[in-house]
């Protein structure tokens, strides 16, 4: 089975992957009593900080001050989301959407709008945002890099060497930074079994593994102070140039 969601609506392949997809194997590493799983096919960074802080402004209150761990995938920079026709969509510029104002809208935003830099400095606001409101609120969180690193997204865009990435808890975000430290990148390198374009079950598995050790050797389970992070945890690493930044991969991200 394909851990990917494809909107099916057969209860066995939802429970299959609401059980295997590395949410759901994250939370039996930590010993959690429940899991939420958001995500979305093609989710865009606009509708992940949309939707996180939403559903924290919503949820957060019925929860103990300690029932939290917010943990964070982000996703290709050039990702989009837009409101059309009464609902949000996701767009990926270098695809065909179904919705033909969707599809129409997305000509005109790669042919006019779409830019390397500004993918770039749209996931470091967005990052940056959402940092800021979970320690505001002091909610425990981990941020990661899903399907390209922040070290090609952000390098593209010429940031990095930006002072805005100072303000990055790094403690908080496994393997900022790092040529082929997403999990797409970690997982190929690993020799786990894919299905199609997306991870199957033992790549699921591993990665659940590597980000539950991470954040118990970090504590990140515990509350984060408000404010900006300490510096002793913004830079254990430099975002060093240690080679080119790549290309979007759009034969694997964007078919």
């Amino acid at each position: 089975m394909e851990l990917v969601d494809d909107k099916s609506d057969d209860p066995g392949l939802r429970e299959y992957r609401e059980a295997h997809a590395w949410p759901g194997r994250l939370a039996a590493v930590l010993d959690a009593e429940e899991t939420i799983n958001d995500a979305v096919i093609s989710g865009s960074n606009d509708r992940i900080l949309r939707t996180t802080i939403r559903w924290l402004t919503e949820h957060r209150r019925d929860r103990p001050d300690d029932g939290l761990l917010v943990v964070i995938g982000w996703s290709g920079a050039m990702r989009r989301e837009f409101y059309v026709d009464g609902g949000y969509h996701q767009l990926i510029p270098y695809q065909r959407h179904p919705h033909p104002d969707v599809d129409r809208l997305g000509r005109l935003y790669r042919d006019l709008a779409w830019h390397e830099s500004e993918s770039g400095d749209r996931l470091a606001t967005q990052a940056l945002s959402l940092q800021a409101f979970l320690r505001t609120h002091r909610v425990p969180y981990l941020f990661f890099d899903a399907i390209e690193s922040s070290f090609d997204s952000l390098g593209r865009a010429g940031l990095a060497g930006s002072g805005c990435l100072d303000d990055i808890d790094l403690a908080r975000w496994y393997r900022f930074g790092e040529p082929d430290g997403s999990m797409a990148d970690v997982l190929r390198a690993s020799g786990t079994a894919w299905n199609g374009r997306h991870p199957a079950r033992d790549g699921h598995e591993l990665w659940a593994h590597k980000l539950g050790a991470h954040i118990m050797r970090h504590g990140l389970i515990q509350r984060p102070d408000a404010g900006p992070p300490t510096p002793t945890a913004v830079r254990e690493r430099p975002f060093a140039a240690r080679r080119r930044f790549r290309a979007a991969n759009r034969d694997f991200l964007y078919p």
